[in-house]
């Protein structure tokens, strides 16, 4: 995954949500906006059109450092590894379901316990309806979720904070 990429993206696709504000913005040296990427979703969507070119269906797993200028605090930290998954597909409810399966199992393989809120309201416009949902570890405190994700118009994924399932780990004694 790039770490460099076009501010236009995040505005167009992030919508009014928080991550605007936090993005590492400033002009290339032709002028051009661009910026850290605060997150992966949003660049997946971009390219859509070619990546779904005569496929009803495509599965992208990634990992991507991403950077966010908020303040720091447990698990929450101005540059992070986020992991993913994007079900690029027209039959979105489909990809969600797939994409929560993924989620759980993964989750899961590392003995994590966690609870799953399949109607979670995200912070990015690029979710339908602005629902999704997100996987908690009550362990971390005022910082829970580990994974999150939901449906957009090209299909479904989720991101996992790195960082955050390490901590998860190690509060529920498992690293």
């Amino acid at each position: 995954m790039p770490a460099l990429w076009s501010q236009d993206t995040f505005v167009q696709k992030a919508g009014g949500s928080e991550i605007i504000g936090q993005m590492w913005a400033f002009d290339d040296k032709k002028g051009r906006p661009c910026c850290l990427i605060p997150e992966a979703t949003a660049l997946f969507q971009e390219q859509c059109a070619t990546l779904l070119a005569r496929r009803q269906e495509r599965l992208l797993f990634y990992v991507a450092r991403c950077y966010r200028y908020e303040r720091p605090q447990a698990g929450r930290y101005r540059e992070f590894w986020q992991l993913g998954f994007e079900c690029l597909s027209r039959d979105t409810q489909r990809a969600l379901e797939r994409s929560q399966v993924i989620a759980s199992g993964f989750l899961d393989s590392l003995g994590l316990r966690y609870e799953l809120d399949d109607a979670a309201r995200r912070g990015l416009s690029y979710y339908l309806d602005g629902r999704g949902f997100e996987m908690r570890c009550r362990e971390l405190g005022a910082q829970q979720q580990v994974a999150g994700g939901g449906a957009y118009r090209e299909g479904a994924g989720f991101g996992i904070g790195a960082e955050r399932v390490l901590l998860a780990l190690s509060a529920q004694g498992l690293a």
